[in-house]
């Protein structure tokens, strides 16, 4: 993208993808305020540790002014093995957010190719995601597509 750099998040970078993920949360109306602020403290340690096990990594995209436009990151999930999934290990996107004023340049695009080109390089054969619904599109302007999940509320 014209004007546009991507480059790997630092641990340096932490309050940024915590906000990022905050702002998405926020537009995507949910949780309450309260609980959104104790899941940002608890993602703030979590990635932190997981940047240590090198198990997470982020992508921030800055404009040609500096300015911080977009960032995504991914979890490198650990899974049972199984057949066509020898590694027991899979990619996992999450926390993709676009600042309002940056969106429609293809950041999100951008981040995706980036997350997708390191993978590849690592032998992984696949990557997961939930997308919500306005980021569908893109994800499935780019070959991604919808599975199926369950899930059961416990509590």
């Amino acid at each position: 993208m014209p004007g546009f750099k991507i480059r790997r998040a630092t641990a340096k970078d932490i309050d940024l993808l915590v906000e990022h993920r905050h702002k998405m949360f926020e537009e995507m109306k949910r949780p309450d305020a309260k609980s959104l602020k104790i899941a940002d403290e608890s993602y703030r340690e979590w990635a932190v540790a997981m940047m240590k096990r090198h198990l997470f990594y982020g992508y921030i995209v800055t404009s040609g002014r500096r300015l911080i436009a977009a960032s995504g990151c991914v979890w490198i999930r650990e899974v049972q093995p199984s057949p066509g999934r020898p590694k027991g290990r899979v990619p996992y996107v999450l926390s993709m957010y676009t600042s309002p004023e940056f969106r429609r340049n293809g950041l999100a695009t951008m981040i995706l190719k980036e997350a997708t080109k390191w993978a590849n390089e690592r032998g992984y054969d696949k990557m997961t995601l939930h997308a919500s619904s306005v980021g569908r599109k893109v994800y499935s302007q780019l070959g991604w597509t919808r599975t199926w999940e369950m899930e059961k509320r416990l509590k």
